[in-house]
């Protein structure tokens, strides 16, 4: 994983990430003018009421943005349910073969691309945070239920093993105030992610 920027302040991933998600679902783009970005919870509910993922994206202060090739892919978790009763991590899933069956929703605009051989650029951003103990042997857990990571790993053969497959977004430093992390993630709230 190559750093590209540290340090940056979650209105500036919150906006990037609304930006993509606001496409992609043909809505408009929320008035962030008006936001409080003071403190997580607040964050959280005005998130929830522009319908955009709450929790992760407002419980950290401050994000790494990061290139990802394929072999930091292969070393995130992935959300649970869309591989049950397998290991989280997706170079594990790659391993036990799961990936040959593995086919993305087609009436998602990135999935053709991505069988094409396109990557994610800054418009359409991952979101990563550490993995927690549940997560391992994965190192980071890509926010990301739609499947764009899976998708990118089972259609590994149309890119290169060192190319930057995706633009990311980790978080780094956990805002200790955030009701979301102190209820799911309070382990995290002591990790801060070293590069």
């Amino acid at each position: 994983m190559r750093l590209v920027e540290r340090g940056l302040d979650r209105r500036v991933v919150i906006e990037a990430y609304a930006r993509y998600d606001c496409s992609k679902k043909g809505r408009t783009i929320p008035d962030f003018a008006t936001w409080d970005w003071s403190q997580a919870n607040g964050i959280d509910e005005a998130m929830r009421r522009a319908e955009l993922k709450t929790g992760v994206p407002a419980g950290y202060l401050l994000w790494d943005k990061v290139e990802l090739t394929l072999s930091d892919l292969r070393d995130c978790a992935v959300f649970a349910e869309i591989f049950p009763a397998q290991p989280q991590k997706l170079g594990l899933i790659e391993e036990a073969g799961q990936l040959v069956r593995w086919r993305c929703d087609p009436a998602r605009p990135w999935c053709q691309e991505i069988i094409s051989g396109h990557t994610l650029d800054e418009a359409a951003p991952l979101l990563l945070r550490p993995a927690v103990k549940s997560e391992s042997p994965a190192s980071l857990y890509i926010e990301d239920g739609s499947g764009r990571a899976i998708t990118l790993v089972a259609n590994q053969d149309k890119f290169s093993c060192s190319q930057t497959l995706a633009i990311g977004f980790l978080g780094s430093k956990p805002d200790r105030s955030s009701a979301f992390m102190q209820q799911h993630f309070r382990e995290l709230l002591n990790v801060v992610h070293q590069e």
